[in-house]
C-alpha cells in the first residue's frame, strides 16, 4: 500500500514518478503518520530518508537513476539500508563488513561477507543497499581505491537470508538482520566503478 500509493517516493525526483517533496512538507507528512501510528510512521521515515532513493537520486549513475528510480517511486522495490553491525552500531568507520574486488571471468566482482542488524525495512525489503569497507589488494581499479563503498543488492540476485525479526522497541515496524556471502558485480557499486 505504502509504495504503490507513493508513500515511499518522497524524496525521488518527479521526473522518475517520485514526489520530491521539500524538508517541511517531508516533515509535515512524518509528524501526521506518526502521531497516528508510530511504526508506520518509521516505515514511511526510512525510505525517505536514508538508503537507495536518495543515494542513488544524489549518486548514481544514469542507468541506476533509470532503473531504480521508478520501481523504488512505484513500490516494486522495497528498499532497506544496511549499515550497522553488531560489532560497529551504525558507525561506518567502525568494525564495518569487509568486501575484496576479484576478477572472475573478466569482470570486477566483490566478495562479501555481511551480517548486519537493526536494519529498518529489511524483513519486507527486495532492494537493500549495503555499506562495506571494499579492499583492491589486487589493484584492480585504476586509482586503487579503497575504503566505505555502497551496494545495491536486488534481494532476488543474492542469496542473502533477511527473514530474521527484531522487535526491539516494541513498536512493531519491519526490522531485522541481513546475512550471508554476496558475490556482485561492480556495476552494482552506487556511482559505479
Amino acid at each position: 500500500y505504502l509504495g504503490k500509493n507513493k508513500f515511499l517516493s518522497f524524496i525521488i525526483p518527479e521526473k522518475y514518478g517520485g514526489k520530491n517533496l521539500s524538508v517541511s512538507e517531508l516533515s509535515s507528512i512524518l509528524v501526521k503518520i506518526s502521531s497516528q501510528n508510530p511504526a508506520l510512521g518509521v516505515s514511511v521515515m526510512v525510505p525517505n530518508s536514508l538508503g537507495p532513493g536518495e543515494l542513488i537520486s544524489e549518486y548514481g549513475t544514469q542507468e541506476q537513476k533509470d532503473y531504480y528510480l521508478p520501481k523504488l517511486a512505484n513500490g516494486d522495490f522495497i528498499p532497506c539500508f544496511g549499515l550497522t553491525g553488531p560489532n560497529n552500531g551504525s558507525d561506518a568507520l567502525g568494525s564495518i563488513d569487509k568486501g575484496v574486488l576479484v576478477k572472475k571471468d573478466d569482470k570486477l566482482v566483490i566478495k562479501t561477507h555481511v551480517n548486519k542488524r537493526y536494519i529498518t525495512m529489511a524483513p519486507v525489503a527486495n532492494l537493500i543497499g549495503l555499506a562495506i569497507h571494499l579492499e583492491d589488494p589486487h589493484n584492480l581499479l585504476k586509482e586503487g581505491v579503497e575504503g566505505i563503498t555502497l551496494i545495491l543488492v536486488d534481494k532476488k540476485e543474492c542469496d542473502v537470508e533477511i527473514n530474521t525479526h527484531h522487535n526491539p522497541l516494541n513498536i512493531g515496524f519491519p526490522n531485522g538482520t541481513i546475512k550471508g556471502e554476496i558475490e556482485i558485480s561492480i556495476d552494482n557499486v552506487i556511482g559505479g566503478e
